[in-house]
């Protein structure tokens, strides 16, 4: 069982050769926090990916811990931009990511810090 005083971090490479590792850590992360981690994955697949892509950062932090209302993961980068959930249209091949983990988790967010921003996801308890 996880307290309010536990957390995970760590610190990433952005390359998309090395997203797998990430996924693998939030996986087993998540499943002994008894904690959705395939969408854990799907998370941080995308928000990883998106700092990757409109960051341009090399690194990144994921965080994950628990919150008010389940399990929390973040990603934070340096840029103090907001993320923005699209409406693509329906022949775009993508720009749909955020908007699918709006549906997908109990939470979409962000909040800005003193060195950028974390955008985070609230995930479900309970449910490995």
């Amino acid at each position: 069982m996880i307290t309010l005083s536990d957390s995970a971090t760590l610190v990433i490479s952005t390359d998309p050769e090395r997203l797998h590792e990430v996924r693998v850590w939030v996986e087993k992360t998540l499943a002994a926090w008894d904690a959705d981690s395939y969408v854990g994955r799907l998370a941080v697949t995308e928000l990883v990916g998106n700092v990757q892509r409109h960051v341009g950062d090399a690194q990144a932090t994921v965080r994950i811990y628990p919150c008010d209302r389940g399990v929390c993961l973040e990603v934070a980068d340096s840029s103090p931009v907001a993320p923005v959930v699209r409406d693509p249209g329906l022949l775009a091949e993508s720009g749909r990511g955020l908007a699918v983990l709006r549906e997908m988790t109990k939470a979409l967010g962000w909040n800005p810090t003193a060195t950028g921003k974390v955008v985070f996801v609230v995930l479900e308890a309970g449910r490995a």
